[in-house]
């Protein structure tokens, strides 16, 4: 195996692939990534990283002057490529160890010495040597069709994975919810996530009508992979209008776009009910400015409680932001809104707020109440397919 390759386009590659290679299981060849150089045209490299729970692969450009496949370390072949210059990068597979003295080396997979598997890699005045394992040891990537279910718009899955991201709970114990929802339905794709304590909700419009309704439950980490790609495909999408394909095979789901495919495990098991939980009957609307909102919690926030995060709201003709900790200080502002009704107090989680106000894009939000101890909902003023929950926390 013999290519060379644009430093940029390679470090995208590598990129993508560390995060998905699993750098500290037990498992060694799960550590490394697959590099398949293709001769034929179109000319370039395939990268493949898995652990065994979530797997990618990505087509890169390069001048391939004999094909083959390789394993390398994941990381240590991204920490290098970050550092080279911006010239190109010259790979080539070394059989033997062709040292000085041939003897065995300290540290090197022994598979690897007695076969000779070494990536030599040179790009300026820098040239380095690094160890792989059988390429067969790799694990073979799902299969997939060209049938799908969703047609996303980069931009479209971008914003919905991000408005979503930070509701997914981190509780291993409690499993269905390890991951966002996806739902579709005629024309209509939703994305949920919940944490038992705040929820996300979008909807948006699918291109396609599908003919069955579908629900599936994405991963936290292909969930947070999924982000990266997307947020670096709409990026591409403002010169490239290429959708986002989704569909399901067997055990696993596919998102793929153009020569790059993500595949995932779903997660089984039962979502909880979230039509239940988004409040339909909150009367008392305060109507604030989402800038104005979010820089005063910042504030009043870093006097708050280390655990609870608590920040009180005194809901009047303005809104008093209030934080309070025994034996660290107290903390109040006073921010203008848009509300007529009856004075309300309410205690929130700070962090979980500032979330739901990075994520919407609107100059103000709708701050719903019913009472101190029912849900609150926030959404938008410009769109009403986005909404958040946050539970209120007890005021002592």
């Amino acid at each position: 195996m013999e290519f060379t390759i644009k430093r940029s386009e390679f470090f995208k590659g590598l990129q993508s692939a560390q995060g998905v290679a699993d750098t500290k299981g037990a498992i060694p060849i799960l550590s490394h990534i697959l590099i398949e150089a293709i001769s034929k045209d179109p000319s370039g490299i395939w990268i493949y990283a898995t652990d065994l729970n979530v797997g990618i692969k990505g087509f890169y450009k390069a001048s391939v002057k004999s094909g083959g496949r390789f394993t390398v370390n994941a990381r240590k072949l991204f920490d290098i490529v970050r550092e080279l210059s911006e010239e190109d990068v010259h790979i080539s597979e070394v059989q033997g160890l062709q040292y000085q003295d041939a003897g065995e080396q300290p540290g090197l997979h022994r598979e690897a010495q007695a076969e000779g598997l070494w990536l030599n890699l040179v790009c300026g005045n820098y040239n380095t040597r690094l160890s792989g394992l059988p390429f067969d040891e790799f694990p073979p990537f799902p299969s997939y069709g060209d049938d799908y279910l969703i047609k996303f718009d980069p931009l479209q899955l971008s914003d919905m994975v991000k408005k979503t991201i930070f509701s997914v709970s981190a509780d291993e114990t409690r499993y269905t919810l390890n991951g966002t929802l996806l739902e579709a339905e005629d024309d209509t794709i939703k994305m949920v996530s919940t944490d038992g304590h705040r929820l996300s909700y979008i909807k948006r419009k699918n291109p396609r009508k599908v003919d069955k309704k579908l629900s599936v439950i994405i991963p936290r980490k292909t969930t947070a992979e999924l982000l990266k790609l997307a947020e670096t495909w709409s990026e591409q999408g403002k010169s490239d209008d290429e959708a986002v394909f989704f569909s399901m095979y067997e055990n696993h789901m596919v998102f793929r776009k153009g020569n790059f495919v993500l595949v995932s495990r779903v997660i089984d098991g039962q979502f909880p009910g979230y039509d239940t939980v988004i409040p339909s009957n909150n009367d008392k609307r305060i109507i604030v400015n989402r800038e104005l909102f979010i820089r005063a919690l910042k504030r009043v926030s870093l006097l708050s409680d280390e655990k609870s995060k608590m920040v009180k709201f005194k809901i009047g003709k303005d809104m008093e932001l209030i934080s309070d900790t025994a034996g660290i200080g107290e903390a109040k502002e006073r921010i203008d809104i848009k509300y007529g009704g009856e004075e309300v107090i309410i205690g929130l989680n700070a962090k979980y707020l500032i979330d739901v106000l990075t994520a919407a894009d609107s100059d103000e939000i709708f701050f719903d109440i019913k009472d101190p101890s029912s849900p609150t909902l926030f959404k938008p003023s410009n769109d009403d397919d986005y909404k958040c929950v946050i539970m209120p926390m007890r005021l002592q």
